[in-house]
């Protein structure tokens, strides 16, 4: 029989300039002890800044932000923090879109409208955090 454990909860950073959809976010996904929101940024800089000073596994980025975009931010993110996986969370479908963040770095392209399960299979899949297999799977 196999077991999941995990060192510590994947680390999360939310960017959106949207505060209502932030807040509704954070609070869902702290309902997951496996998940911990450690930060919220509301421009593409903060963003930068967040993932500089608080090194969070992954970062869900929204695109249309004031100051900085989130390709844009997404590309330098990538580029000085490889590390830091992103997945690009907007209301954008246009495939352009998607092409675009995948090229900046993005390990994934969410709409906002994806369900719970489909954003949690993502950061898990983006993930290269504490997540460890223990055990033998069952035959």
């Amino acid at each position: 029989m196999s077991a999941v454990l995990f060192d510590r909860p994947t680390r999360i950073g939310i960017v959106d300039d949207n505060e209502s959809f932030r807040r509704a976010l954070h609070s869902s996904l702290d309902r997951f002890p496996y998940l911990k929101v450690v930060a919220e940024a509301e421009n593409g800089d903060e963003a930068i800044a967040m993932v500089k000073y608080l090194q969070p596994d992954v970062v869900l980025m929204d695109i249309s932000m004031p100051v900085r975009d989130g390709i844009e931010a997404t590309r330098i993110i990538k580029s000085e923090f490889p590390e830091t996986k992103v997945i690009v969370l907007t209301m954008h479908t246009d495939p352009s879109f998607a092409d675009k963040a995948l090229q900046a770095g993005a390990c994934e392209f969410l709409s906002k409208d994806c369900g719970k399960e489909e954003l949690l299979k993502a950061i898990k899949e983006c993930s290269t955090g504490p997540l460890k297999i223990v055990g033998h799977p069952p035959h």
